[in-house]
């Protein structure tokens, strides 16, 4: 059964992370859970990271002090390199969800040096909470989750995914829609009198899956099944729905040889709304 009882937000004191704590701060209180803040100190120009703790554990303890006061919030301050620590802390403290801004460098980019969000999301197995657009989080009165959307790749592991997301929605009494992104077809299909068919029928085969999906839920959801790259197709979906939250999976076993895994970061860096992947 899924549960929010437990919440670690990283920080590094930026806009970005200012605005998750904020998202943080809505969740926490909805599910009355308690919160880590973690801030792992690096290597300083002058300074060796044991040697700056002590004023960044001071800079950690005013952090959200006010707004988090009645929470039941730890305050973590260690040294050591960002994304192993991270990693570490959510498993020794069997965290439920762990949120994080991602500052949503390109494919090529992210891949050549490394990102402290992607390595996170490839290492923990517990919920991550992600969103390219944390630093212009709107003030906390204003942050809801009225509409949640969820996308499918029609893999073993739709069913737990959307079984996460139907939870979600009945926690918030939230509007539950469903998207599922086909591939094109191969250029050398096209030109082939039966090409409109293998569309029709792989359109009708994914039509029947994610309502059979759907109706194991118990829940009324729109569906959705557009055309194109994964990415690009659910982030106009969220868009059109006006999602105020999309889940997605992203672990092994993730459609044909991964194919959402496979795109699950540049989902997050084009969702418009923060992203919970499972």
């Amino acid at each position: 059964m899924p549960q929010i009882g437990k919440v670690l937000l990283p920080v590094d004191f930026s806009d970005a992370c200012l605005g998750a704590a904020r998202y943080t701060e809505a969740l926490a209180g909805r599910f009355e859970a308690a919160i880590m803040l973690l801030h792992v100190v690096g290597m300083g120009e002058h300074n060796l990271a044991a040697d700056l703790k002590a004023s960044k554990q001071a800079q950690l303890d005013a952090f959200m002090a006010d707004e988090l006061k009645y929470f039941s919030t730890e305050r973590v301050c260690v040294a050591g390199e960002p994304a192993v620590e991270i990693v570490a802390a959510a498993r020794r403290w069997q965290a439920d969800l762990v949120m994080i801004p991602t500052h949503g460098l390109g494919a090529y980019r992210s891949f050549l040096l490394g990102s402290v969000a992607a390595k996170i999301l490839h290492d923990l197995s517990c919920p991550v909470w992600t969103s390219a657009h944390s630093e212009a989080a709107p003030p906390l009165e204003r942050i809801h989750c009225r509409k949640i959307l969820c996308g499918l790749d029609l893999s073993a592991r739709s069913q737990s995914v959307l079984e996460w997301a139907a939870w979600l929605s009945r926690q918030y009494d939230a509007d539950l829609a469903i998207v599922h992104a086909m591939p094109d077809l191969p250029p050398e299909f096209y030109g082939w009198s039966l090409s409109n068919e293998f569309e029709q029928t792989a359109f009708d085969r994914a039509e029947k899956q994610m309502e059979t999906l759907r109706s194991g839920t118990g829940l009324p959801a729109r569906i959705f099944i557009r055309p194109g790259e994964p990415a690009a197709a659910i982030a106009k979906t969220a868009s059109d729905f006006d999602a105020d939250l999309l889940v997605i999976g992203r672990h092994s076993g993730t459609g044909i040889g991964g194919y959402l895994r496979r795109h699950s970061y540049a989902i997050i860096r084009g969702s418009p709304c923060p992203v919970v992947s499972i």
